[in-house]
């Protein structure tokens, strides 16, 4: 692409041939200049620049992004990119991360076992999704633990989180988690539900065919509150909903709607029950040979990503998605005319006495032993402890570290 001055931004089809010939490292800085200098300087400069920058860095490392693209970034708010500028530019070039996206090198089941494994040296996926082989991934998915989504952010950049969290990873899988970004969890209903009354009841859901991901908290959440829960990949949702394979679906709005969802449903039910959030990590026989500055480099720039991250959410449920509390006119939901269906305390507490981990103990049981025995404690009740310490607080964002 020869330089060029763009009174706009760059169309989803330039982004994604800018990605296909230069890759997704040109497309960032594409981004980058159109917005900063109003046009796209040029790019094979650009890339043969960076060729050279990698080839002098001391750490070369390979990052399989999963699903996360420049394309759905701005509504996925993964941060995942971010994190490797913020990486590359405070190591001074001493690191080169290598992103490959768009499920280039991993699926969101498998990056875990690739990462653990030494196939590749860092990865990302939703929590739920890396449960499939790493069980402890669903750890803070027990519904209605969480008051709203800063309380699982807290837990993220919390000290307790070393405890809790951080280290059943590395010790259990070899794994270093690094930090996560996303949002609550609530449901979308197929197009069977355009022409009913906005759904404010467990009763008017039973039976349902309901799409879940690989959670088993998940799963009871759903079958407590009458639902027929079906597990069904990601990518096999848009045409489960379309086709009636499944009548809902589970998920938190900005991946739904970044893989078209909102085009074959009808409402959405804030039910927040749990946290949908992608996990950025790395192996923790590569971190653990860095140096120190070098792990402080990391952490920091992690600490700063889900900081940006969990203001990016906001915007972006407002500017793109269409669920935060100021939707713009042309975001997906209101162009999809999708019911946004938002419940009072009052409306949630037949779900929360049907579904809630404390309240419906019995259908949590079995994987509350399983996740005690990797973290060898408590830890619905360690997780419920440090919740009620800071429900109702605003983000604090600790350096969990340090």
């Amino acid at each position: 692409m020869k330089q060029e001055k763009l009174e706009r931004e760059l169309s989803r089809r330039e982004l994604l041939g800018i990605t296909g010939k230069y890759g997704a490292k040109a497309a960032l800085y594409a981004i980058s200049a159109q917005a900063t200098l109003g046009f796209v300087p040029s790019l094979s400069k650009f890339v043969m620049n960076d060729a050279n920058a990698a080839a002098k860095a001391k750490y070369n490392l390979r990052y399989g992004a999963t699903v996360i693209s420049k394309a759905n970034e701005p509504r996925f708010q993964t941060k995942a990119y971010r994190f490797v500028e913020l990486v590359e530019q405070m190591s001074d070039g001493e690191v080169s991360i290598q992103v490959i996206d768009s499920r280039g090198a991993c699926a969101e089941p498998n990056c875990g076992t690739r990462v653990a494994n030494g196939v590749l040296d860092m990865g990302n996926s939703s929590a739920q999704n890396l449960a499939a082989v790493l069980p402890y991934a669903i750890a803070l998915d027990f519904p209605y633990l969480w008051k709203d989504r800063t309380g699982f952010y807290n837990m993220l950049f919390s000290k307790e989180s070393e405890k809790l969290y951080r280290g059943v990873f590395r010790s259990r899988y070899g794994i270093e988690p690094l930090f996560g970004n996303g949002d609550m969890r609530g449901l979308f209903m197929g197009l069977k539900y355009k022409d009913h009354p906005p759904i404010r009841s467990p009763e008017q859901l039973k039976g349902a065919k309901l799409r879940i991901t690989n959670s088993e908290p998940i799963r009871a959440f759903g079958a407590g509150i009458g639902m027929n829960p079906i597990p069904l990949a990601f990518v096999e949702t848009l045409e489960g909903l379309k086709s009636g394979i499944v009548d809902a679906a589970e998920i938190w709005a900005a991946p739904a709607t970044m893989a078209g969802m909102q085009k074959v449903c009808s409402q959405w039910l804030a039910l927040d029950f749990g946290p949908g959030f992608e996990l950025c990590f790395i192996s923790s026989a590569v971190f653990d040979k860095f140096p120190d500055r070098i792990k402080e480099i990391f952490y920091e720039a992690a600490w700063q990503a889900m900081k940006e991250g969990f203001t990016g959410v906001l915007e972006a449920n407002n500017k793109l998605v269409g669920v935060g509390p100021d939707p713009a006119p042309d975001s997906d939901f209101l162009a999809a005319n999708i019911k946004n269906v938002r419940f009072t305390q009052e409306e949630l507490e037949p779900f929360k006495a049907l579904s809630a981990a404390d309240r419906r103990p019995e259908l949590y049981s079995g994987i509350r032993k399983k996740l005690d025995k990797l973290a060898g404690l408590d830890i619905f009740g360690a997780l419920q402890e440090y919740e009620a310490k800071i429900s109702g607080k605003p983000l604090i964002a600790e350096k969990w570290w340090t």
